[in-house]
């Protein structure tokens, strides 16, 4: 493997360490991160550090004070809703647009998410088994760039409940408003299935909006 691949490879495994590190909360809204202190724990150099560092603060969960370094994000009640709202909004028109282009072998990859989503318990395994079930809700709409959009405002709001949620916190609603998905996509009824998942992001930032008010 050439050496830009190795290093780039090793860059993504730190983004990622970093990103789960982020979600469970490990550094709290406003704290630094050392790129020393990062490299020596994860036994490499500050190059890939630095790089998942700029990765991180592109997908807007952290930022950069001049002559400082790099801080995690806070988010505010009014962002959370605007990040939430920009979900609403394009995931709503992506999911419309991939009802009736949905085939068999689509349809059996989103019930087959759900049912390995059903049986998780990990809140990690809980939210890589929602983003996968949404993506493949999707998938068939064809919208790379508004997929990495809505992965970036995932990313932004799913640490909320890494931090600060249970699954058990909403489990049942969503277990009902997924398969609810589920069902309308299968019919066919792409303004039911809308109304199935604005309800669903609905529902999922009242409960981020109030695990936010109970950390201030």
């Amino acid at each position: 493997m050439p050496a830009s691949s190795i290093a780039q490879t090793t860059s993504s495994a730190v983004t990622q360490l970093l990103r789960q590190s982020l979600d469970r909360g490990r550094w709290a809204g406003g704290e630094a991160l050392r790129q020393e202190e990062i490299a020596i724990e994860y036994g490499v150099s500050r190059v890939p550090v630095r790089e998942a560092l700029f990765q991180l603060q592109a997908e807007g969960l952290l930022h950069m004070v001049p002559n400082k370094g790099m801080f995690v994000r806070t988010t505010s009640p009014a962002e959370l809703r605007e990040l939430f709202r920009l979900r609403w909004l394009i995931e709503s028109d992506m999911l419309m647009e991939a009802v009736p282009l949905h085939t068999a072998a689509t349809l059996n990859r989103v019930e087959t998410v759900q049912a390995a989503l059903d049986k998780a318990h990990g809140v990690a395994d809980w939210i890589a088994g929602d983003r996968e079930f949404h993506e493949a809700l999707y998938a068939p709409a064809q919208r790379a760039e508004s997929m990495a959009t809505v992965r970036r405002l995932r990313f932004r709001v799913d640490r909320f409940y890494f931090a600060r949620l249970k699954p058990g916190s909403r489990a049942q609603g969503w277990h009902e408003e997924h398969h609810a998905l589920i069902r309308a996509v299968k019919r066919r009824d792409a303004a039911a299935a809308t109304r199935v998942l604005q309800a669903h992001l609905q529902e999922t930032e009242r409960s981020a909006l109030a695990s936010l008010a109970k950390a201030a």
